[in-house]
């Protein structure tokens, strides 16, 4: 398998990952209020609050810090995939949600 379909393959499964989370707490990815608030919450979101997270055993804060690493790890892979001189781009749901982490 070539570098170009491992990037999309790990694309498509963190997109999938992203869109079964966001369901679990009945986001809609299609509000952009929301996705503006959950974006705003993953860019002030740290190690503390994911070891409290899980340590207090706080449901939605752990789908919230899954979630968050799921959106880094994303940032990561199609960084990659750029860094090779390659274009992968992430479906409906990183988008509608990845846009308001660029703000």
């Amino acid at each position: 398998m070539s570098q170009i379909e491992d990037h999309r393959a790990e694309t498509s499964l963190i997109e999938r990952e992203l869109m079964r989370k966001m369901l679990a707490l009945g986001l809609d990815w299609h509000d952009d209020v929301t996705m503006n608030k959950l974006a705003a919450e993953c860019k002030a979101f740290g190690p503390e609050q994911a070891q409290a997270a899980f340590a207090q055993g706080d449901g939605e804060a752990k789908v919230k810090a899954e979630i968050f690493a799921l959106a880094s790890l994303m940032m990561k892979t199609m960084g990659s995939a750029a860094n090779d001189d390659r274009e992968v781009h992430g479906g409906e749901v990183w988008k509608a949600f990845g846009k308001h982490l660029y703000d």
